[in-house]
């Protein structure tokens, strides 16, 4: 009898699990066949983002080549590429975007504004200052997706209480990137607070960066990247000159750490394609990008321990601790 009764629990288990992955996929809309998501992408850099947004997205039950097939023509590179791109996917055709680092998203705003086509992006550092939405609770446009947090002020504390005898500081940055002019207007005010000069390289273009690199003035202490996915697709380029000149090179996200910079209060690239892709599926189930509140990523203080002693900073132990990653 007590068998039996089993016997019809699993049943009923069986038939409700059944109904609601019937449920959830009726949830899609009207989209039929497997998803066609198109992929941008400004560097490679956010490669990092997209593949945490397909984990994601696997994670949801959204098979590849079953459930979804992901349309990405790799990095673009240059701004310059980025129109011709979105309108080859747009063109394919695909039932979404998914997009990753400012002046991307910002391209992909223009490209798609007056159109129902959904976009999520990951991240931008500030979306209304970029103008890609009308505000971070209610988006009211086709897109929506993560920001980065506020933090750009804080790292550089970070950056002096690990070593307080920094007092000059270069920070290279592209001219034209929203990201990297929000990175640097937080910069600059946490530097007339913490009494250091920042020495600042605008960058009109990417094929500036070689000669930027080879006049790092003489007298700076230390490098302080932005949030600018150009200037952090050369990081091995950056962490190669800062080893050569025993400089402490200070970054906004993991990525970078884990190439060689030697501290980073920012975010990471895979957790939010992860958050991304949690926006990607309500999407998909039928709400409207214009409808989901902009998301917020997380801080993680990391450390590359490796670098620390290449250079010869020693790092105090109650830093070592408060560290949510260590690279070493």
């Amino acid at each position: 009898m007590q068998r039996a009764s089993w016997v019809r629990f699993g049943v009923i288990l069986l038939a409700l699990l059944t109904l609601a992955g019937v449920v959830y996929w009726a949830g899609q809309g009207n989209i039929q066949g497997p998803i066609r998501i198109g992929v941008l992408q400004l560097t490679d850099v956010d490669t990092a983002t997209f593949e945490g947004f397909r984990a994601g997205m696997t994670e949801l039950g959204y098979r590849d080549g079953e459930h979804i097939t992901y349309l990405h023509p790799g990095p673009a590179l240059h701004t310059a590429r980025l129109a011709p791109m979105i309108e080859a996917l747009l063109a394919a055709p695909v039932d979404m975007i998914f997009v990753a680092s400012t002046p991307a998203t910002q391209a992909v705003q223009r490209a798609t504004a007056g159109s129902a086509m959904p976009v999520v992006f990951a991240p931008v550092n500030d979306p209304v200052k970029a103008g890609v939405v009308a505000s971070i609770k209610a988006p009211g446009s086709n897109l929506t997706g993560v920001r980065l947090p506020v933090g750009d002020a804080l790292r550089l504390e970070k950056l002096l209480r690990l070593l307080p005898q920094i007092r000059v500081i270069w920070l290279p940055y592209s001219a034209a990137d929203a990201s990297a002019n929000e990175s640097l207007l937080q910069a600059r005010e946490a530097a007339a607070l913490l009494q250091v000069e920042l020495r600042l390289q605008p960058l009109h273009d990417p094929g500036e960066i070689d000669a930027a690199l080879a006049s790092i003035p003489v007298d700076v202490d230390a490098v302080y990247l932005p949030r600018d996915s150009t200037i952090e697709a050369r990081i091995d380029d950056l962490v190669s000159v800062a080893r050569t000149r025993r400089l402490p090179l200070c970054a906004p996200s993991l990525t970078q750490v884990e190439a060689g910079a030697l501290i980073s209060y920012g975010f990471v690239h895979r957790e939010i394609g992860r958050q991304a892709a949690r926006l990607a599926d309500q999407v998909l189930r039928g709400i409207p990008p214009g409808e989901l509140p902009v998301e917020t990523a997380q801080n993680y203080l990391a450390i590359n321990v490796q670098t620390a002693r290449e250079i010869g900073v020693e790092i105090p132990v109650d830093m070592l601790r408060q560290a949510d990653i260590l690279v070493r």
